[in-house]
């Protein structure tokens, strides 16, 4: 089967997005297929990761503004696989960072999947202008969010409704894109999540020498791994954690990412008085990052909005505990109570309850940790989710794209 992804992300941008298209490209490839990864031209001097010999990455121009860079990538990616004119089987869109226009789905001669990967409806609900530094340039995108991102709903709505399948990640996102009213032409949403590589995230990369390398000190480490950003939820994060230093002394919260709330939260930080107790890294290497997952006593993550929530699957692969806000995948991941917890947004409260429950029971956590790991390995390896798109691929693999090329010319 030949195989074209297109992605806005790819690494060494190791953005939720390009992570997840790498490993499936990467099984894919393993299986013998022929896949081409269609991205965006990196940074000068950065080159996309090599994958598989089955695999090539073709990076192309695009626009580098907020919001516009969505269908100014899309018409280059167009462009691209037009030109190239290979046989694909299906072309596999990564939405909503990648947004194709109407006449797109009327001009590509080749069956198309779309997943969701969220939507920009979804995230602008959970932003504010309060969560706006206008002293930084990642605070821009999170502003053409609230402003700019409606005029990009109908391309959303496209792929909805022109998709030969339409894949979204959870059970929240299917419901959401549902209430937009939006009918597939061929009848097709599935729900399949994002998957985790498990030769990466596993209990063998435990080692206490990551927090050695960080300076950290503290009996009970808490691990979160989130983007400084106001719908990430941090602050909520730091008033349940300064819940948690009243009970648990010996806790600390290490913090790995970077984004446009740092300053504030250091400041927040200040005002809770645990300053001493968390540790902002920023961004770590993937070798660490890794370690980190694995040796942390609890992740903790209290986000306002996901579409899945990625770092959940990577940290119960790692063998780690979580507790979360209930937000985008987190009830298909954690069973409630049984390997895991998670409390409504903005419950602080009820998420300092929980996470001095586990420290103060480390058999309880030990047994969550297991029954996570054993099930998050076997149902949401890459592997397994990999099965359920290549059921999907070669489903459409036959259809009729006249329907959809007329569709696509029946409306502007």
């Amino acid at each position: 089967m030949r195989i074209c992804m297109v992605t806005s992300e790819f690494p060494p941008k190791w953005g939720g997005v390009g992570n997840g298209v790498y490993f499936q490209a990467k099984v894919f490839a393993e299986r013998g297929y022929k896949i081409t990864v269609i991205t965006r031209k990196q940074l000068k001097g950065m080159k996309p990761l090599d994958v598989h010999p089955n695999v090539n990455v073709v990076e192309v121009d695009w626009l580098k503004l907020p919001m516009f860079f969505t269908t100014s990538f899309g018409d280059h990616a167009v462009k691209e696989i037009l030109e190239r004119g290979e046989d694909y089987d299906v072309v596999h869109v990564h939405s909503n960072m990648t947004l194709l226009r109407r006449k797109h789905y009327g001009s590509l001669p080749y069956p198309i999947v779309s997943t969701l990967h969220g939507t920009w409806k979804g995230e602008r609900q959970e932003l504010k202008l309060s969560y706006i530094n206008p002293t930084s340039l990642q605070s821009l995108n999170d502003l053409a969010i609230m402003v700019i991102s409606p005029l990009f709903d109908k391309y959303e709505d496209y792929a909805i409704e022109l998709s030969n399948a339409v894949i979204v990640e959870s059970l929240s996102e299917e419901e959401a894109v549902k209430r937009r009213g939006v009918e597939n032409i061929y009848g097709r949403m599935y729900r399949v999540p994002a998957g985790v590589d498990i030769g990466s995230f596993r209990p063998g990369n435990r080692d206490e020498r990551v927090f050695e390398k960080y300076s950290i000190m503290g009996e009970l480490k808490l691990l979160t791994v989130t983007r400084l950003a106001g719908r990430k939820g941090m602050d909520l994060l730091l008033d349940s954690f300064a819940r948690v230093k009243r009970e648990v002394d010996g806790a600390v919260l290490v913090v790995v990412g970077e984004g446009p709330q740092e300053k504030k939260l250091k400041r927040l930080v200040r005002r809770l008085g645990v300053e001493e107790a968390v540790y902002f890294l920023g961004s770590v290497p993937f070798e660490d990052l890794k370690r980190l997952y694995a040796t942390a006593d609890l992740f903790v993550f209290h986000s306002r909005w996901e579409g899945q929530g990625l770092v959940i699957l990577e940290s119960m692969a790692s063998g780690t505990p979580c507790v979360s806000s209930n937000v985008g995948g987190v009830r298909e991941m954690i069973r409630q109570g049984v390997d895991g917890y998670y409390v409504d947004v903005g419950d602080t409260a009820g998420m300092a309850k929980r996470i001095v429950e586990l420290l103060k029971n480390p058999e309880r956590r030990e047994e969550m940790a297991q029954l996570g790991m054993e099930r998050i390995r076997s149902e949401w390896s890459w592997q397994r989710i990999a099965e359920r798109y290549d059921v999907i691929y070669k489903e459409i693999m036959d259809d009729d794209i006249s329907i959809r090329a007329e569709a696509a010319r029946g409306r502007k």
